[in-house]
């Protein structure tokens, strides 16, 4: 009778792609996404390998913490970021809503003090208009003193930094001695509505504002006429 012998049994070792996926995972605790994403990606391939190895290789288990972990501390690593970062875009805009209604307030002022000293405003007209600071430019230049038809006294009613990219203050043209327009922090222009009647009483989109010579406002943030982000100079 011939001798039999049993098989010899197959030997398990463990899959280096699960260790290294728990490894990063617990890495992703600390360092986010930056390890959160390797742990995935190798937790994913041990999975494969595991489950095609015939058991040959082990470490599921492993494999599966890693993912887990990776998921997880990804996610919200990305929920703080996000919220980091719209609580940073939120702080900036209420930031430069506060400069852009000091921009309204003293180009209203501007007006106002360019007719104490003229008794007139720097326009014709027989009834209120709007006018903008981005087309409507000789009556912003001469608020500027730099208008010697309109403003012959050459006198500075309106003192504005000067902006960069259309946005953020005075910007001139290439020549450096007349303005393209005055923008608000968002490259929006200005909206000038003006009492040409000299009626002491300016309608603006349905507001009645009484002794007032000039109302000054612009879109706001998201530049849409009429939303709640709109700045006015005289709220």
């Amino acid at each position: 009778m011939e001798n039999q012998y049993a098989p010899l049994p197959t030997p398990v070792a463990s899959s280096g792609l699960a260790t290294a996926s728990l490894i990063c995972g617990i890495g992703s605790v600390f360092f986010g996404p930056l390890a959160g994403i390797p742990a995935i990606i190798t937790g994913h391939l041990a999975l494969g390998k595991i489950k095609k190895s015939g058991g040959v290789l082990q470490g599921r288990g492993l494999a599966i913490t890693g993912l887990i972990l990776g998921y997880v501390f990804t996610v919200l690593s990305v929920i703080v970021i996000m919220l980091v970062y719209n609580g940073f875009k939120s702080a900036m805009n209420k930031a430069k809503s506060v400069q852009e209604r000091s921009g309204a307030m003293q180009i209203e002022m501007a007006f106002e003090n360019f007719f104490d000293e003229y008794a007139s405003l720097p326009n014709q007209g027989t009834s209120d208009a709007t006018f903008y600071s981005n087309k409507d430019t000789a009556m912003f230049e001469a608020l500027l003193g730099d208008h010697k038809t309109l403003n012959p006294k050459s006198i500075k009613f309106l003192t504005m930094k000067e902006g960069k990219d259309r946005k953020n203050g005075v910007v001139y043209d290439a020549s450096g001695t007349s303005i393209i327009g005055i923008f608000d922090p968002w490259g929006g222009a200005y909206k000038v509505r003006l009492d040409l009647d000299y009626d002491d009483q300016i309608e603006v989109n349905g507001e009645f504002l009484l002794g007032c010579r000039a109302a000054v406002w612009s879109d706001g943030p998201d530049q849409m006429a009429g939303t709640d982000d709109d700045i006015k100079s005289w709220k």
